[in-house]
């Protein structure tokens, strides 16, 4: 299994930073013919990931994006330091009052497998999995 990683400061700033080194890594995952959608998909959802957790840290934590994969799958970890949250406790976006903000997990589970978070002492990972190959999807 392969891996890369980066530590990005928990500033808006560093969301592009955390796009080019997403768009090389998933360069590296994918070569030069990727299936449709399948790389535009992992970049938005890792996007929308960062987005999440920069918003709610404090400008002086870290975030640390990581990526492993192997021929079939590409799991990609966003670790930050900021407060506990649970994913059942997110609601689902109300597409008839349009929000501002409140799509983001919606639209991380809508284009990865499976999607998890770990709260730990000082911070909660979230985890992303998608499948490199077309095939069965878990129900």
């Amino acid at each position: 299994m392969k891996a890369r990683t980066i530590e990005l400061s928990a500033m808006l700033d560093s969301l592009r930073s955390g796009a080019l080194f997403t768009d090389e890594v998933i360069g590296e995952i994918l070569g030069d013919s990727p299936p449709p959608h399948l790389g535009y998909n992992i970049a938005l959802a890792v996007s929308e990931a960062l987005t999440n957790a920069i918003r709610h840290c404090k400008s002086s934590e870290k975030v640390i994006l990581g990526f492993s994969w192997d021929s079939e799958h590409v799991v990609i970890t966003v670790d930050d330091q900021g407060c506990e949250l649970h994913l059942e406790d997110v609601p689902e976006p109300d597409f008839e009052d349009a929000a501002e903000c409140g799509y983001g997990l919606y639209i991380i589970r809508t284009l990865m497998d499976d999607v998890t978070l770990e709260n730990f002492t000082g911070g909660k990972r979230l985890t992303m999995t998608k499948r490199l190959i077309e095939g069965n999807k878990p129900s």
